[in-house]
């Protein structure tokens, strides 16, 4: 190894681990919510259980490459990192809470479970104010790794130039991103809009005509003096028309730039008694 970690990189790998343990409970979860009820139930049941073996599964890694899946991907490792190390790491951050609970859910004694939440309230304290420590001076970046003496070392001797390419690098990628979804976002909203604009004008009525069979292609409520398209069909309420500021043409059409002059329904149905009403 070339020489001791940065904070960052060790804080990096703590959060890599993190997520990868989230999506791995995620998936489980999914799978246990498609089998039926009463086996979901039994697995609710077991989830703490489940929670150990699935941390128990990822820490096996630890085993065949000598670090976690995060200081892997961080290319990082703990210096001496043996088998018996990582079994003692994996008693002290998973096994030992995971059985201090069980046994005191199981006991039902609120003694116990006060007397647990009292020194789980100093175990968090602690690690605080070493999390504090270690942000300011460095060194074992959690309470359990300065009690095991376990120190992160860089597997390759870092340089100034990569670690500054790569931040620079992550930088870029993210602002490249955003840029592309400011420039994107007002094509696929226009596209919605038209989209809905466009079912609007799929919804199918019967032959006949009701009074209250006839929504208004403006405020999709039952027409109120209803008016129609002379050519395209559109039915909207004469006031929705008026106070549309198109000169009495479809407010539909007129947003797709075609002025489709519009007239009173009753009159239409004097003049012919097969009208075609489409919105």
């Amino acid at each position: 190894m070339a020489c001791q970690c940065l904070r960052v990189d060790q804080l990096d790998a703590h959060v890599l681990d993190s997520e990868i343990r989230t999506i791995a409970q995620d998936s489980v979860d999914d799978i246990v919510n498609q089998m039926p009820v009463w086996i979901s139930r039994v697995f609710e049941k077991l989830r703490p259980e489940l929670k150990v073996t699935l941390d128990a599964v990822l820490w096996t890694h630890r085993f065949s490459r000598g670090a976690s899946p995060g200081q892997e991907q961080m290319d990082i490792a703990y210096s001496g990192y043996s088998p018996k190390l990582i079994t003692q790491h994996f008693v002290m951050e998973v096994f030992l809470p995971y059985i201090t609970r069980r046994l005191t859910d199981l006991s039902g004694r609120m003694e116990f479970a006060r007397s647990y939440a009292k020194l789980e309230a100093i175990f968090e304290l602690g690690s605080l104010l070493h999390f504090l420590y270690f942000l300011r001076s460095g060194g074992h970046s959690t309470l359990t790794e300065s009690i095991l003496s376990l120190r992160n070392w860089n597997n390759h001797q870092p340089t100034i130039s990569s670690v500054n390419y790569d931040n620079q690098n992550r930088e870029l990628m993210w602002h490249a991103f955003r840029d592309v979804i400011l420039l994107t976002y007002p094509f696929i909203e226009r596209i919605r809009q038209r989209v809905v604009k466009k079912q609007k004008l799929v919804r199918k009525f019967g032959s006949t005509i009701g009074g209250s069979d006839i929504e208004c292609v403006v405020c999709d409520k039952p027409a109120v003096i209803p008016m129609i398209g002379q050519k395209c069909g559109h039915v909207a309420c004469y006031t929705c028309v008026a106070t549309s500021g198109n000169s009495m043409t479809c407010s539909l059409c007129s947003e797709d730039k075609e002025e489709q002059r519009m007239d009173f329904l009753a009159k239409k149905l004097e003049e012919d008694s097969t009208i075609l009403i489409d919105q």
